[in-house]
């Protein structure tokens, strides 16, 4: 008989830390912190309340629920735990929108972000479409910087959240926050062309949903999922602004390698193959990759 899933409670908020390369002053961090239920509590009985912003009455239900319906959809007959459309929600006037608090909404603010995993391949973000109830004052376990940036940025980037700002359903969007890529979709490359004989090359596709795969000369194709390391480069991409390369392609030499990377700009990405006049902003994002998935440029 397979193993229940592990049921487990993660909180995210913003943290100040030193500038290390800097020498001095300060940058955002996330940190991720474990949550401990108290003794005697089952995580899976906790309450789930649907937010009164958008505007339908459901009965309460269960974090165990939530979870059951997941696995046959959440807008499915069986489940029909999420809210039929955001007609309602959006008919409040914007400011008023931003004091409701959830992830929905772009404005709004947030001290903290709930995650409740179910296994490795299911999970619930809190304040999204539900509130879930009864983990206050809950025990802080372990806890570990898992992204830099700002928790503003972890709400727009982390594949943790974007999925459920839609679901996979198209009367959920939220016309500020429709995802711009699909969790298939590949939103990072790097590669670098072989060259002479032996020499070293390597090609890397990133998803939307934090998988990788690597691939190097004389080693073994290598797949993970690593969604915190995929929203740190987001946001470092997000911060290039507008990005300039050459008119055409580089011109042709014989053996010479190329170095080549694919990022998300506004509406799509950008492909750019490195020469001695690629910005030193873009020269750096790509060494911040090539480090992330340890690659040698």
């Amino acid at each position: 008989m397979a193993a229940a899933p592990i049921l487990r409670f993660e909180l995210y908020r913003e943290v100040e830390r030193g500038n290390a390369d800097a020498g001095s002053g300060t940058h955002p961090s996330v940190e991720r912190c474990e949550l401990v239920p108290p003794a005697g509590v089952d995580p899976l009985a906790l309450k789930l309340v649907l937010l009164p912003c958008f505007g339908e009455h459901k009965p309460d239900t269960t974090l165990g629920a939530y979870f059951k319906a997941q696995a046959l959809g959440l807008d499915s007959p069986e489940g029909a735990l999420l809210p039929s459309s955001l007609e309602d929600y959006l008919r409040h006037e914007e400011a008023e929108r931003r004091a409701f608090g959830t992830l929905v909404e772009p404005g709004s603010e947030h001290s903290s972000v709930l995650v409740v995993w179910n296994g490795r391949a299911r999970w619930y973000v809190d304040a999204v479409f539900h509130r879930l109830e009864g983990v206050e004052g809950w025990k802080r376990g372990a806890c570990v910087d898992v992204v830099e940036g700002s928790l503003k940025d972890f709400i727009r980037f982390s594949p943790l959240i974007q999925p459920r700002l839609s679901e996979g359903r198209p009367g959920l969007r939220h016309p500020g926050r429709a995802t711009e890529f699909s969790a298939d979709a590949c939103v990072l490359k790097l590669s670098k062309s072989p060259g002479m004989p032996n020499t070293r090359h390597f090609s890397l596709e990133v998803f939307a949903d934090g998988r990788f795969e690597r691939r190097v000369s004389r080693e073994s194709d290598f797949q993970g999922l690593d969604v915190h390391q995929l929203t740190t480069l987001l946001i470092a991409a997000s911060r290039m602004g507008e990005v300039r390369g050459p008119l055409g392609p580089p011109p042709f030499a014989h053996d010479r390698q190329k170095t080549s990377v694919t990022f998300p700009v506004s509406g799509g990405t950008r492909k750019m193959t490195l020469d001695p006049d690629t910005s030193p902003e873009v020269e750096g994002f790509v060494q911040q990759v090539a480090a992330a998935y340890g690659l040698e440029r």
